[in-house]
């Protein structure tokens, strides 16, 4: 399994340099920066791990990128409710072992020391992890937090049987299904959070790629049905 850490817009300089020390210590290996303000400070705080830093894959388009993904995985310090369920986690990080055996390739997103990932990001992922932390002061900080993630996902080893989905495949389906409730008149205001729901199931799943292409072919069978149907 190859586990991709992914800073999203950090912009004080030395915790990038202790993200990158964590990734080494870890034994990780695949640092990935997306507009990332990284200075020499990132390199004094990364100590031995500058070789690290300096072979980081510089990100340019997070959803492009994100696409090559079978399971991406979103970080948040606080949690969401009914009307804020972009940011409702679904797993702690122990369950996070639970969850990546027998994928491939994992994407774990860390966001803005202030705010976070956006909801456009987090509306991306397959799962949202939280670590459980006092309500008196919920949120750490991202290298903390990041400490905790890694040391769970360290411990699984995998060796994926099949093939997996990529999170491309699965936006794939998605689409044939938003063409499908389209036709079907299905209310509008509710579709993005249906599209939301469905991507973590299938990332929770593990789908693998013949499954998908499975369903693509229902769905694209459905909608040529309906169209001939409505002539």
């Amino acid at each position: 399994m190859k586990v991709y850490v992914v800073l999203v817009e950090l912009k004080i300089p030395e915790n990038i340099g202790f993200m990158a020390r964590l990734v080494k210590n870890y034994g990780i290996g695949n640092l990935c920066l997306y507009k990332c303000n990284v200075t020499e400070a990132s390199y004094h705080t990364a100590s031995h791990a500058k070789d690290v830093l300096e072979s980081a894959i510089q990100v340019d388009d997070l959803r492009s990128f994100l696409s090559r993904m079978n399971l991406v995985i979103g970080t948040t310090g606080v949690e969401g409710g009914d009307y804020k369920y972009l940011r409702k986690t679904i797993l702690s990080p122990e369950d996070v072992q639970e969850l990546v055996k027998g994928t491939d390739k994992v994407a774990v997103l860390f966001g803005r020391e202030d705010y976070g990932l956006y909801n456009d990001e987090l509306a991306f992922c397959h799962s949202v992890v939280r670590v459980p932390t006092s309500e008196e002061y919920p949120v750490m900080n991202v290298s903390h937090a990041a400490a905790v993630v890694l040391y769970f996902l360290r411990q699984t080893q995998t060796h994926p049987e099949e093939k997996l989905a990529t999170a491309r495949d699965v936006e794939i389906f998605l689409k044939n299904l938003e063409n499908l409730l389209e036709m079907i008149q299905y209310p509008p205001h509710r579709v993005r959070r249906t599209m939301v729901v469905f991507r973590r199931i299938l990332g929770r799943a593990k789908t693998r790629e013949y499954e998908i292409q499975t369903l693509n072919a229902i769905f694209r069978k459905t909608v040529s049905y309906i169209k001939r149907m409505n002539k």
